[in-house]
C-alpha cells in the first residue's frame, strides 16, 4: 500500500515535468538522424559513381586490345598462323616478337594490369602471354583461365572472376587477381585480361569517409571483386540480398548490427558498386542527444523523487495506521477496537472500517459454524441410510429363509449369497488394494447373479495364468467393463452370447480385455464414447465406465490406456493397459502420489 501510494504519486509530479523532455528529445534525435541519412546516401552516392567512371576508365583497356589484335585482321592473321604452325619461320619470328614488345609496353604502362593473354584455337594449346610471350598450357603458371574459358558453350559473352594465383612453386601465399574474360568464339578466340586489385581497392580506400565504412563491387554473380578492405565483408547471403534489392539506399539488418547501404549498378558490366556504414558510426550526433536527454530525465527523476517524498512525507503515519488496522482486521486472533474519536478525515475512515470488519467476521464465525453442523448431520444421515452391516446381516437372514423354504440352496439363495459376496466385498475397506484373483472372484459372482436374471442368455469365459492373477489393483475395475458388456451388448442381441474375459502380460505391463459378441457399435457412436472418455465428462450412460477410466487415469497417469473397438452385428472389445504391480505397497504409493 504504501509503495503503490508513493508510485502514483510520483508519477504525478513525474509525468509533466518529464514530458517536454522526452518530446523535444525525440524530435531533435529524429530530425538529426533524418538529415544526417539524406546526406550520407547523397555523398555516398556521388563517391560510388567517382569509382565507377574510375574503374570503367581503366576497363575500356581492354577494348583498345580488342581493336588492336581482333579487329586488325592482319595481326590476328599472323597471330594464328604463329599459334598454329609447328614451326617458327623468320617472318613468324619477327610478327611474334613485334607484338609481344607492344604487348609488354601496353602492360608495363598500366600498373593496374598484371598479364595479358591472347588464346587462339590450335592443336598444340598454345597462346599468347605478355609476360612470356609464346608459351603452351602445361609450361605456364596459370591455367585456371582456360578450363572457364574451354566450359563455356554459349555465345560471345564477357564476365569477371576474383582468383588466386601462385607465379613461382616456392610461394606459400597465393596473389589476388580479377580476370575479365573477353570470349569471342566460345573454345575458340578469347582474350584474358589479368587485373591487380589492390591498386582499385587503393582508390576504394582513399574515397572513404568513416574509419568503418565498407567500399566494395559485386560482379554479375554477387560475388566481391573489389573491396577497401575494412573489417569483414558481409555474408554471401547478404550480398545477394543488397544485389536483389532494387533500392539505391536502404537499411539492412546483419549480425554485426543495423548497416546503411547505397548501391549504383553499371548497365555496361553488371557489376553493383556498393556503400555500407553502420548505424553505429553514422548516428554518432543523434546519439548524443539521445544521451543528453536520458541525463536530463535522470535529473529529472531524481528531483521528481525529492519532491514526492517531502509531500507525502506529512501523510505517511496516517496511511501505515489504516495498515496495521487492516492486517489486523484479517488476523482472527487479534481483537478489533475503532478509534474512540474522530480527529480527522484518517480517523473516520478507519473508524468506519474498523466497524465493518468487526460486522464481517462476526457474520463469518456464524456461517462456518452453521456450516460444520450441516455438514455432520449429512454424514449421521448417509450413515443411518445405508450402514453395511445391517445390510450384509439382512441379506444372510434372508438367505437362510429361503434355503429353509426349499430345504436346500436353490436360485433364489445363489443369488442372495453372491451379491452378499459382492456387498462384502464392496464395503470391507472400499479404498484398500486386492489381488486380481479377489478381483475376478468378486466379478464371477456379479456374472452369477446376471446369468441368472437373463436366464443363462451368455456364457463367461476367463484367459488368464496364475501369475498374473497375483499381482495387484484396487477393487472394481473388472466388475464394470462386465456389466458394460451384458447391458450394451449381449442384452439386446437375439440369441445366445459369449463374454470373454483375456489377462495377458507384455513385459512391465498388463493388458486385460473384456470381449463379447454383442450387438456392437457404429462407427458414430464410437467416436463419441471415445471422444467423451478423452474429454473426462460424467455420464449417466456408462457410467460404470467413466467412473473406472478416470479412476485408473487418476492412478497411472500416462502408463494407462484404455482403447475401445468394434463393429455392429459382430461385438465389442473394451482393453486396458495397465502396469504390472507386483506388490501392495507400490500401489498404495501410487495413489498417495495423485492425491499428493
Amino acid at each position: 500500500m504504501r509503495e503503490k501510494y508513493f508510485v502514483k504519486q510520483l508519477a504525478i509530479f513525474l509525468i509533466p515535468l518529464l514530458i517536454p523532455v522526452i518530446i523535444l528529445g525525440s524530435l531533435s534525435m529524429f530530425s538529426a538522424q533524418r538529415d544526417i541519412k539524406a546526406d550520407i546516401n547523397q555523398n555516398s552516392s556521388f563517391l560510388l559513381q567517382q569509382s565507377k567512371t574510375q574503374l570503367e576508365m581503366i576497363l575500356n583497356e581492354l577494348d583498345t586490345l580488342y581493336l588492336a589484335l581482333y579487329d586488325n585482321a592482319d595481326i590476328f592473321n599472323e597471330l594464328s598462323a604463329v599459334l598454329k604452325n609447328p614451326s617458327y619461320t623468320y617472318e613468324s619470328s619477327n610478327t611474334n616478337r613485334i607484338i609481344s614488345s607492344f604487348l609488354n609496353a601496353f602492360t608495363s604502362s598500366k600498373p593496374y594490369i598484371q598479364s595479358f593473354y591472347l588464346y587462339v584455337d590450335n592443336p598444340y594449346n598454345r597462346f599468347l602471354s605478355s609476360v612470356d610471350g609464346l608459351v603452351t598450357l602445361d609450361h605456364f603458371y596459370d591455367t585456371d583461365w582456360y578450363g572457364q574459358f574451354s566450359r563455356y558453350e554459349g555465345p560471345p559473352a564477357k564476365w569477371t572472376a576474383r582468383r588466386e594465383l601462385k607465379f613461382y612453386s616456392f610461394e606459400t601465399k597465393p596473389t589476388a587477381v580479377v580476370t575479365f574474360y573477353n570470349v569471342l568464339v566460345p573454345r575458340k578466340i578469347a582474350i584474358i585480361l589479368n587485373i591487380r586489385p589492390k591498386y582499385i581497392e587503393s582508390l576504394l580506400n582513399d574515397i572513404t569517409r568513416y574509419p568503418t565504412q565498407q567500399m566494395f563491387v559485386l560482379d554479375e554473380n554477387s560475388q566481391v571483386i573489389f573491396s577497401n578492405g575494412r573489417g569483414e565483408l558481409p555474408q554471401h547471403a547478404e550480398l545477394l540480398k543488397i544485389a536483389e534489392q532494387p533500392e539505391s539506399f536502404f537499411d539492412m539488418d546483419t549480425p554485426a548490427g543495423k548497416v546503411n547501404v547505397t548501391k549504383v549498378e553499371s548497365e555496361r558490366y553488371k557489376w553493383k558498386y556498393v556503400s555500407v556504414i553502420r548505424h553505429s558510426e553514422l548516428y554518432k550526433t543523434p546519439s548524443r542527444i539521445l544521451y543528453y536527454t536520458l541525463v536530463f530525465v535522470a535529473v529529472s527523476v531524481v528531483c521528481g523523487f525529492l519532491l514526492t517524498f517531502v509531500l507525502i512525507r506529512r501523510n505517511y503515519k496516517q496511511l501505515k495506521m489504516i495498515r496495521m488496522m487492516i492486517k489486523a482486521a484479517d488476523d482472527s486472533h487479534l481483537l478489533l477496537r475503532p478509534p474512540a474519536k474522530v480527529k480527522d478525515e484518517y480517523s473516520l475512515i478507519v473508524q468506519n472500517m474498523m466497524t465493518h470488519f468487526i460486522e464481517h467476521r462476526y457474520i463469518r464465525t456464524q456461517l462456518l459454524e452453521k456450516k460444520y453442523r450441516l455438514q455432520v448431520m449429512e454424514l449421521l444421515a448417509l450413515q443411518s441410510q445405508i450402514n453395511p452391516h445391517f445390510l450384509y446381516n439382512t441379506l444372510h437372514s434372508v438367505y437362510w429363509e429361503s434355503v429353509a423354504l426349499t430345504g436346500k440352496p436353490n436360485k433364489a439363495s445363489e443369488m442372495i449369497e453372491d451379491l452378499s459376496d459382492i456387498l462384502s466385498y464392496s464395503f470391507s475397506n472400499p479404498t484398500g488394494t486386492v489381488t486380481w484373483e479377489n478381483e475376478l472372484g468378486n466379478t464371477i459372482s456379479y456374472v452369477n447373479i446376471q446369468k441368472k436374471r437373463y436366464h443363462d442368455k451368455f456364457e463367461c469365459i476367463y484367459e488368464y495364468n496364475e501369475e498374473l492373477a497375483r499381482l495387484y489393483t484396487f477393487k472394481l475395475v473388472l466388475q464394470p467393463l462386465l456389466e458394460n458388456s451384458i447391458y450394451h451388448g449381449i442384452k439386446e442381441k437375439a440369441g445366445p452370447g459369449l463374454i470373454k474375459v483375456k489377462f495377458v502380460r507384455r513385459g512391465e505391463q498388463l493388458s486385460l480385455s473384456v470381449i463379447d459378441n454383442g450387438i456392437g457399435m457404429t462407427a458414430e457412436r464410437l467416436r463419441e464414447v471415445r471422444h467423451r472418455l478423452d474429454a473426462d465428462e460424467e455420464r449417466t450412460e456408462h457410467l460404470g465406465l467413466y467412473n473406472t477410466n478416470k479412476r485408473l487415469k487418476l492412478t497411472y497417469g500416462s502408463a494407462y490406456s484404455l482403447s475401445i473397438r468394434g463393429k455392429p452385428g459382430w461385438g465389442t472389445k473394451v482393453e486396458l493397459v495397465v502396469p504390472c504391480v507386483w506388490n501392495e505397497a507400490e500401489l498404495s504409493g501410487r495413489e498417495r502420489s495423485d492425491v499428493s
